[in-house]
């Protein structure tokens, strides 16, 4: 009988002794599934959001597309197109496994080519997974969309968030009960269906064919091969996490060593670089290749013999398309490498933005954090304005008052007498004890002369007239060319644009599918995990700035900074400042060390 410790070993006989064509195929796959199956999942999302007539610029907008019928089709077709990719992946290198030559360039191609004769049928065994398991999760996804809506709607979001309150614990029990629900029943499934894929490209069947042979085959062994399968992911995930360990242990060692010698430190981590690239690839392709091969391993044991592969006539032509490939290959790395070096000639004329003030030091929206943010050095001062039921202007970025005072009731239900009789301060810290939230007159007699306002207008039905108020008030005080108008709604900043055209305007973009190009705003302000250097360009072709928020860490902000932002909103406008005037110290090879090490590590 072959237990799980021989079949993991004969995995990784088969890996070492298909070394070359598997990573061939592994690096085919790659520029092939970059090439064409990104580019046809986002060309279905703009088509289905065109027909949708929606937009995907704000977390609302996100959102409400996702649980659109058009939403989901997306997701359905998008996680078909995911799984049909791991399948051609694995199919790949089982067909490397079972053709028997070892010559790397033309076992590599023929694999892509055998591949490429079952496609059809490939991609009718994931949509026929995918749509399952999405079938099995809907009732749970339904719950925990009915939890949030019975438990938290009433709140501000925000305030969930930061608060916790009781409410946010049962919500999240009921997630995580449901996500264990759909972990278990999707788990079983997988491991029901495991089979199929090889049972598919060996044995010459129809997707519900092998479907139901895997099930078969698998019967009574699935929790030895769901052990199995777990326990060579975890062993195979940690290997990267370990491998940015050492590195991140090398690199800082040999800095500290060397001495500060620059022809030297540069080549040194060059090398360093591209060794840990290397290994990364290397690692990433052991991790596919082994799922693949215990896969295959998994069903020929149920088998009980080998299985040859079927006749299957390939084109003549090959190892030219092998060739070619190659040279595709090579054309891609260095055009990577010289738009990595382009992308360093950036300036570092970085604006700061703090972040309702200088929120980690007096409450936020408070004059006591603006006063914080000019001492610390900011150019802009991003505050939140919203409207109370008398008219007036008050700084608060919730919808209520419950986290900064612990009145529940909504700002567009009080008057400004009612929010002054309230201490915004003290549940912050004592020491601000009799705070009172600010008018935005008060912040700009504050802040005039001193700081830029960036201004994010909170609007909503109970507030009508909001924008024209906004600006109607700037205009009174002469501080429309020294404010950047901002909001999460694009409808919001046009009719800001149509009331005072020559004021700038900022796109605060929280989340976003497909593309944003095409925003007439000055300035597109994105998430730091949205940021990109393709992003980042793209934004350059329209003229526009670029800002990105909220960063409150050296090492992103220093990762900002070398990708060429213009403006970096955070908590901390202290550090930001601190870290900009280290880096205008710094030599021209010593900016250049210091940013091949933040774009590595």
């Amino acid at each position: 009988m072959v237990t799980n410790r021989h079949l993991f070993r004969h995995a990784l006989a088969a890996l070492r002794y298909h070394r070359r064509p598997l990573l061939a195929f592994h690096v085919y796959f790659i520029i092939l599934a970059f090439s064409l199956l990104s580019p046809v999942s986002g060309w279905l999302l703009s088509v289905l959001v065109n027909l949708a007539d929606a937009s995907l610029i704000s977390n609302v907008d996100l959102a409400r597309f996702l649980i659109s019928p058009a939403g989901l089709l997306w997701i359905l077709v998008s996680g078909t197109l995911a799984i049909m990719a791991i399948f051609l992946q694995h199919a790949g290198m089982m067909l490397i496994v079972s053709h028997g030559r070892d010559n790397r360039f033309h076992t590599a191609a023929s694999a892509l080519w055998r591949v490429a004769h079952r496609l059809p049928r490939l991609l009718r065994l994931a949509g026929i997974q995918v749509f399952v398991q999405l079938l099995v999760a809907a009732p749970f996804i339904a719950l925990v969309i009915f939890a949030f809506n019975r438990l938290l709607t009433d709140y501000d979001l925000y305030y969930v968030i930061t608060e916790q309150p009781p409410a946010y614990w049962g919500f999240l029990a009921i997630m995580g009960a449901a996500s264990v629900v759909i972990a278990v029943v999707n788990g079983s499934l997988y491991l029901r269906w495991v089979l199929a894929l090889p049972i598919l490209l060996l044995e010459e069947r129809s997707p519900r064919q092998a479907l139901k042979r895997s099930a078969q085959l698998s019967k009574g062994a699935r929790l030895n091969i769901g052990a199995l399968l777990i326990s060579a992911g975890i062993g195979v995930a940690l290997l990267p996490i370990l491998l940015a360990l050492v590195f991140e242990w090398l690199a800082k060692g040999l800095l500290a060593i060397l001495p500060e010698f620059y022809s030297l430190l540069i080549p040194v981590m060059v090398l360093l670089i591209i060794t840990y690239a290397v290994l990364a690839v290397a690692v990433g392709f052991m991790g596919v290749s082994l799922n693949s091969l215990v896969i295959l391993k998994l069903y020929l044991r149920g088998q009980g013999r080998h299985v040859g592969l079927p006749p299957d006539p390939e084109p003549r032509q090959v190892g030219a398309m092998a060739w070619g490939i190659e040279v595709i290959v090579v054309v891609l790395a260095l055009a990577q490498v010289g738009y990595v070096v382009n992308s360093w000639n950036t300036p570092e004329n970085i604006a700061i933005t703090a972040h309702r003030g200088s929120s980690l030091k007096a409450p936020d929206n408070s004059l006591a954090a603006i006063q914080y943010a000019i001492e610390d050095g900011a150019d802009y001062i991003e505050l939140d304005v919203r409207q109370t039921a008398d008219g007036h202007l008050v700084l608060l970025h919730d919808k209520d008052l419950l986290r900064l005072a612990g009145d529940p009731r909504d700002v567009w239900n009080l008057t400004l007498a009612d929010i002054r009789a309230l201490d915004s301060g003290r549940r912050f810290s004592p020491d601000y004890e009799g705070s009172r939230i600010p008018t935005l007159i008060e912040a700009i007699d504050l802040m005039r002369g001193r700081a830029k306002l960036y201004l994010e207008v909170k609007t909503s039905p109970q507030s009508p007239g909001l924008v024209r108020r906004v600006v109607e008030t700037l205009k009174q005080q002469d501080m429309i060319n020294q404010t950047l108008f901002a909001a999460l709604e694009p409808s919001v900043l046009r009719e800001a644009q149509r009331l005072a055209p020559e004021m700038r305007t900022s796109l605060l973009v929280h989340s976003v599918i497909g593309s944003i190009d095409g925003q007439p705003f000055d300035v597109l302000a994105l998430r730091d995990v949205l940021i990109s250097p393709a992003r980042i360009s793209n934004v350059r072709r329209q003229n526009q700035e670029i800002h990105v928020w909220t960063v409150n860490d050296r090492r992103t902000m220093s990762r900002m900074i070398d990708q060429g932002v213009d403006n970096i909103i955070t908590d901390r406008p202290e550090l930001l400042a601190a870290l900009l005037a280290e880096r205008a110290e710094l030599s021209e090879p010593e900016r250049l060390l210091l940013r091949l090490r933040n774009w590595m590590w």
